[in-house]
């Protein structure tokens, strides 16, 4: 009997003083992430009705108590990943071609390179100075999707 009201007593005191985890950071958004390959990160984001929208793609910083400072990935990696999520089939036609595939737009710093079609667009984003790739969206043009301003690098 002492045994079951010990145990009672327990869960009392858990109950009302102990705070579950998910409630400690209930006051954020939750990111939905991917590890897609060793140490590059997947960020999916969605419609309200479910329908993908977009995905980030970059470098993991910190990992086994190791930062990384370094935020480049190498292009020919970037490429492989972004036409294994979306691959030139599930894009439909270019919309926006001037001879080539991807173009790029030079400000200040950074280069941003893309390419239109008919489904998605892509946007690869890289310092001027620098070889590989930052960061990476690519953004579905669902009727459900939210329209999203394209992101401004920070240089």
């Amino acid at each position: 009997m002492s045994k079951l009201i010990g145990f009672a007593c327990a869960v009392m005191v858990l109950f009302l003083f102990g705070k579950p985890q998910s409630d400690r950071f209930s006051k954020y958004r939750a990111v939905e992430a991917y590890e897609i390959r060793s140490g590059i990160l997947m960020m999916p984001s969605y419609a309200s009705d479910g329908q993908l929208c977009q995905i980030e793609l970059e470098k993991r910083h910190y990992s086994n108590e190791t930062a990384f400072l370094d935020p480049k990935l190498p292009h020919e990696v970037m490429m492989q990943i972004i036409d294994e999520l979306v691959p030139p089939s599930e894009r439909g036609p270019q919309t926006m071609n001037f001879g080539k595939e991807y173009m790029s737009a030079y400000s200040g710093n950074s280069v941003t390179t893309f390419a239109e079609y008919k489904n998605v667009s892509i946007d690869i984003y890289r310092e001027a100075s620098s070889a590989g790739d930052v960061v990476a969206m690519i953004r579905w043009k669902n009727q459900g999707c939210p329209l999203v301003e394209t992101a401004k690098p920070s240089r």
